[in-house]
């Protein structure tokens, strides 16, 4: 376009130096045919982007890991007039789905359409932006170019695998009814605080028969004034100097491996408190499996933007948490900063788990740190998960 421009300003150019040295019919005539094809072809062009038509549609909004989403695409010619030059440009063409969304550029003749189908496979969890952002019609000289950009956006989220973890190792400790007497602990029999699986001593009294019918479980009562011990889960969402692929799938395993813990706790009636940092400190407080479904719907679309380290996230929040308990920190970030973060809250009472997603398969880089960090963590009792891009998880959380 560029150079189309620059050969008809120079042609417009040489029609004016005509009329100035030489006058008469022909040098204004060849002015006024170099002006008029100019205004004639943008007002085609315009005429074009008011009247052309399209249709985008996905047949799925919602969809879990592996599933495929069809994508289907078309640009209508409905006019008697030549369609010469468009080019679409889509969304998504800085995921994963690159290679499906690259830019599209065709001609339309009269009463013709274009149509296309692509079949997206979600292999990450995540939100994506999908669709058309926009038109691009040039005029036939070449020189003009009128865009039309979409309002409308399509989004498919893409739910992370759930995998059901048999085992997982949590110092939580859950204190029986006969534990509460024995401490002195004052439950008020009004108030209760959540549900929790019966266990051996508790009184028959503070079995909840409805839910536990409903669960095909004994569950119980909690009251308050109980000694129960929650599980606090730290989420990293600091975003990794990486290209938007190799983040995408670091974070997916992430992810996955925190929807495992959760969904291992809550089915067990553990409570959690799963804390991350999106422009303040979030805390999500969740006693039984019925909250599952919230968490595991965010977790689905919470992006990895920030700039906060787990480690400062580790030191603000437990200023304001009293209550000594399990620390479980999910990141794929390590340091001696956030080792020394470790270490004073591990010897300040706290019971710490450490799984930490490894990005070297994807990115190629050896990361002789993060082994040596990861080797000292069990040396001051941490808990250490390591799980790599290709590694099972379910694998190495039960170990």
């Amino acid at each position: 376009m560029k150079r189309n421009r620059i050969l008809y300003f120079l042609l417009l150019g040489l029609s004016v130096i005509f009329i100035y040295f030489y006058g008469g019919k022909i040098p204004y005539m060849f002015f006024y045919t170099v002006v008029s094809l100019a205004m004639i072809s943008f007002l085609y062009t315009l005429v074009i982007l008011l009247r052309f038509k399209y249709l985008q549609d996905i047949d799925k909004k919602f969809v879990m890991k592996g599933d495929k989403v069809n994508f289907i695409f078309s640009v209508h010619n409905e006019d008697f007039l030549l369609y010469p030059y468009i080019k679409v440009t889509f969304f998504g063409s800085e995921t994963l789905f690159k290679k499906q969304f690259q830019s599209k550029s065709f001609s339309l003749a009269p009463l013709k359409e274009k149509n296309y189908s692509l079949e997206l496979e979600c292999k990450y969890r995540g939100s994506y932006e999908i669709g058309v952002k926009s038109f691009e019609i040039d005029d036939f000289l070449g020189i003009f170019k009128l865009k039309y950009n979409l309002n409308e956006t399509k989004y498919v989220t893409v739910y992370p695998r759930i995998i059901y973890l048999d085992r997982f190792k949590l110092q939580t400790n859950f204190s029986s009814e006969t534990q509460s007497i024995t401490n002195g602990r004052f439950e008020d029999t009004t108030m209760i605080s959540d549900i929790r699986k019966y266990t051996y001593g508790d009184s028959l009294k503070k079995i909840h028969w409805k839910l536990s019918a409903k669960m095909n479980d004994f569950l119980v009562k909690n009251h308050e004034g109980s000694t129960e011990t929650s599980t606090v889960i730290l989420l990293d969402l600091k975003k990794n100097p990486f290209t938007v692929e190799e983040n995408t799938i670091i974070e997916d395993k992430l992810i996955e491996s925190a929807v495992a813990i959760i969904y291992y706790c809550l089915s067990n009636w553990i409570p959690i408190h799963l804390v991350y940092y999106k422009d303040q400190i979030v805390d999500i407080e969740a006693k039984n499996p019925l909250c599952f479904d919230d968490i595991y719907k965010t977790l689905s679309k919470i992006m990895f933007i920030e700039k906060i380290d787990v480690k400062d996230l580790l030191n603000v929040y437990l200023k304001d948490f009293f209550k000594k308990t399990n620390i479980l920190i999910l990141t794929s970030n390590i340091s001696y900063e956030l080792y020394s973060e470790i270490y004073k809250t591990k010897f300040s009472g706290y019971e710490i788990s450490f799984v930490y997603v490894s990005p070297e398969e994807v990115t190629g880089v050896n990361d002789t740190e993060a082994d040596n960090i990861l080797s000292y963590l069990p040396e001051i009792g941490v808990d250490t998960y390591k799980i790599n891009i290709s590694d099972d998880i379910k694998h190495v959380l039960e170990r």
